[in-house]
């Protein structure tokens, strides 16, 4: 043990709080745990749920949102675009102006999100392999490794003979049962036509497979897909709160989830390399940051015997370390900041999804059902194109070297990012990776009866989170650089072309009175390429899928943690959260998330096994 911890272990301690589930700090501050987790959200609960199995150590994870578990915006998965822009979303700006939606509450995202259980393509799991240092290419971070974690988080329910007949289906081998997180089907399952026109429709304009489940690692199909809900409970949202804490909260004293509270800072016990995490400075979240000046909140204390553990999110987690002096050293030294760790891509390879929603009024069809829905499409290049797939192919194969070098301010250098596309264009070209998700909603909104939510699953461009002052309640600034591959925009036209063609095309049309958005007044049925983009530049918004600010990739290509999701140049700091994956995927991100966080607590465990 290092001789810092050793002497944390043997500092004052206090006698931790009765109730587990705390948002009065006195009884944390200045004592120390074994394990502090920055978060409380998808990966956070997840991995001190399984640090404290043992009950001989002490965690803390202190958590910026307050307690909502009851709340209807939380538990009705129905009502999930009710708590967009609601106090329970961080509603990250961008410098551009849009939203980048995120749980600011217990649970983080897994307690407002769309609640869609599903998985990516089995070779893009193995592409994160690929990216890091050869003596790490073992070390399970691939579909084999992390596949056995992804159903250890769940316990699915397969559809009863109601759901069956209605189109859902599955296979028991690529789920999980008897884990913390509820799947299944929902009991208001839409029963009507709705549903299957679209699955007909669809597979008519783009020749996809239907598969009866999509969760084995392949997702280039049109499919049924489950959610994480509570069959055996109404329906309600299964999220990491009310899986991985609320069924141990009253019988792990050794747990303590501090509520609204955010972490400001990360201390060290040296500056010398490798750093030493020895506590985090927190403070009170206020009720409205912009009117509270932070020197104004008192400031507390807690210490780590063992280690510190970001789950804070592709956006929090890299300013966290930014604060605390691991980033770009010329950056934080112009902020004022000591640079500890000159971690230039800290921040940097982020990418997130672009959400282009298309819709049409219904003719009174009864859907037979409230939902969640069900159902998606997830063509690749092939389908999506067509006859002009080879064009969009050759595409990417020419522009990749372009493409990096007018991207290499958000990575490491452009070559590392070179190396980086050719893996992410290698799952797309040759293993039918989707590169569109058509997320098809009945009932939406008024007007909205038949919708679809189009978005461009896997983004070239890349963007970059940095703080802009020393105040740690200040935003970061998010810079998303949408669109700054143009082949993204290629994909988007693309994507908007096919939702519309699925809505105005039998039998999905025969439910329709006609499309309300676009509209063909605003974008006319022989509308060129350029007027799509148009219309898609202003209409576009955040998927709220963010990653890669603290990718899990060797250091050469700009990783930030490395195959033990350890922070580079440090001992005991480790990263669990969407920020270390290094690329996007096919797939809505929560089960790979919970995933990631499952074998992180194996890989703890075993690193402290014995002591």
């Amino acid at each position: 043990m290092h001789p810092s911890l050793h002497l944390l272990v043997l500092a004052t301690c206090v006698t931790l709080a009765s109730t587990t589930v705390i948002s009065d700090p006195s009884s944390v501050a200045n004592a120390t745990f074994d394990y502090i987790i920055v978060g409380g959200g998808t990966a956070g609960l997840t991995i001190a749920s399984r640090l404290s199995e043992d009950a001989g150590v002490r965690v803390l994870v202190i958590e910026a949102g307050p307690d909502n578990r009851t709340d209807p915006l939380v538990t009705d998965v129905t009502q999930f675009t009710v708590a967009t822009g609601s106090t329970l979303d961080w509603a990250y700006k961008t410098v551009d102006g849009r939203t980048i939606s995120g749980g600011k509450t217990l649970g983080g995202s897994s307690s407002i999100n769309g609640a869609t259980w599903m998985r990516g393509m089995k070779a893009q799991y193995d592409a994160f392999t690929l990216l890091l240092d050869p003596e790490d290419a073992n070390k399970g971070w691939n579909w084999d490794g992390l596949f056995p974690y992804m159903k250890k988080a769940e316990d699915f329910t397969p559809p009863n003979a109601t759901q069956r007949a209605a189109g859902a289906d599955d296979v028991a081998a690529y789920h999980g049962f008897g884990g913390p997180v509820k799947t299944g089907f929902p009991l208001g399952m839409f029963l009507g036509p709705s549903q299957p026109y679209f699955v007909e429709t669809a597979q008519n304009m783009t020749g996809l497979k239907l598969l009866p489940d999509l969760n084995g690692g392949d997702a280039d199909c049109i499919s049924f897909i489950p959610n994480s809900l509570n069959p055996h409970k109404s329906d309600t949202r299964s999220s990491s709160a009310s899986s991985y804490l609320t069924p141990v909260e009253n019988s792990r004293p050794n747990w303590t989830t501090l509520l609204s509270h955010q972490v400001s800072r990360v201390f060290f016990a040296n500056s010398s390399l490798p750093l030493t995490a020895t506590a985090v400075e927190f403070v009170p979240t206020p009720a409205n940051a912009s009117t509270i000046p932070t020197s104004a909140l008192p400031t507390y204390t807690a210490h780590a015997a063992r280690e510190i553990i970001l789950s804070s999110g592709a956006i929090r987690t890299p300013a966290l370390l930014q604060l605390s002096g691991i980033g770009d050293a010329s950056h934080l030294s112009a902020l004022g900041i000591t640079p500890l760790v000159d971690l230039p891509t800290v921040g940097k390879n982020f990418q997130e999804q672009t959400n282009s929603p298309l819709g049409a009024a219904g003719d009174g069809f009864d859907a037979r059902g409230r939902g969640p829905n069900d159902v998606i499409a997830f063509p690749s290049v092939y389908e999506l194109f067509g006859d002009m797939a080879g064009a969009a192919v050759e595409n990417i194969t020419k522009g990749i070297e372009g493409w990096a070098e007018s991207q290499a301010h958000n990575a490491a250098n452009a070559q590392a990012l070179k190396r980086i596309f050719e893996v992410q264009a290698g799952t797309i070209i040759n293993d039918s990776s989707p590169i569109v998700e058509l997320f098809y909603a009945t009932n939406a909104a008024p007007g909205f009866e038949l919708a679809i939510a189009m978005w461009n699953l896997l983004p070239f461009s890349r963007g970059n989170v940095s703080i802009q002052s020393t105040d740690p309640l200040a935003p970061p600034a998010i810079d998303v650089g949408w669109f700054s591959v143009p082949f993204d925009m290629r994909v988007q036209v693309a994507g908007a072309r096919l939702a519309r063609n699925i809505l105005s095309s039998p039998p999905t049309s025969t439910l329709s009175l006609g499309e309300t958005v676009p509209g063909f007044a605003t974008v006319p049925a022989n509308a060129t390429d350029a007027e799509w983009a148009t219309w898609l530049l202003g209409a576009f918004g955040a998927n709220s899928h963010p990653l890669g600010t603290a990718a899990l990739m060797s250091r050469s290509l700009g990783g930030v943690v490395d195959a033990s999701l350890t922070v580079y140049d440090t001992k005991n700091l480790r990263v669990v959260d969407a920020s270390v994956l290094p690329i996007q995927i096919s797939a809505h991100l929560s089960s790979t998330v919970y995933g990631v966080a499952e074998k992180a607590a194996d890989i703890v465990k075993a690193a402290w096994a014995g002591t």
